[in-house]
């Protein structure tokens, strides 16, 4: 195969999340009320005096990472 054919084959490939189905943003917009809802119970665990900073970093990588896909992809979860 040469580079040209091997090019051509790689563009006519969608992008694996080009196309969002609606079940996809659905299931996104579920997991944005689960990390507010973990959100909730982190600040409850910092007020009896647990360290949440670990768990803190994941959540806010969760919302980040939902939002950079939803904002990527066209669909507006906000």
């Amino acid at each position: 195969m040469t580079d040209a054919m091997a090019k051509a084959q790689t563009v006519s490939q969608p992008a694996p999340l080009s196309d969002l189905r609606q079940e996809a943003v659905d299931h996104l917009n579920a997991i944005g009320v689960e990390l507010t809802e973990a959100e909730k119970d982190l600040e409850a665990l910092e007020k009896i005096g647990h360290d949440v900073s670990r768990l803190r970093e994941r959540v806010e990588w969760g919302k980040n990472a939902r939002k950079i896909i939803l904002e990527r992809f066209g669909k507006n979860g906000d």
